[in-house]
């Protein structure tokens, strides 16, 4: 859920994609400023972090992946499971051209 990070001004921004991933974020915050605090002891190349706070926000902004997923074109074609044999039992000449229609069109979707 955390969608990037960057430090400004000796603080640590975690930028967060959901307000959920905040909340997490917050019980964790004291976690991450001691294991930050450990990392200086142990590792003295990374003195260069100088980093005294820690903060996250959630941003409302869409990634790239995001709007790749809704741009992709989302039809979705079925094959056909009708197989048009029925009876057609009206005596009206105009519903059973409609009928007639129907099984047609049922026909030329099954051979696709």
């Amino acid at each position: 859920m955390i969608r990037f990070v960057y430090t400004k001004n000796e603080t640590l921004f975690f930028v967060l994609n959901h307000p959920c991933a905040k909340m997490e974020f917050n019980y964790k915050r004291n976690l991450i400023k001691s294991l930050l605090k450990e990392l200086l002891a142990h590792f003295p190349e990374c003195s260069c972090l100088q980093v005294k706070e820690v903060q996250s926000f959630v941003t409302n902004q869409k990634s790239e992946e995001d709007s790749l997923i809704v741009s992709a074109n989302s039809e979705i074609f079925y094959a056909e499971q009708a197989t048009g044999e029925f009876e057609t039992l009206c005596d009206d000449p105009n519903l059973r051209s409609l009928f007639d229609a129907i099984k047609d069109t049922i026909a030329k979707n099954r051979s696709c």
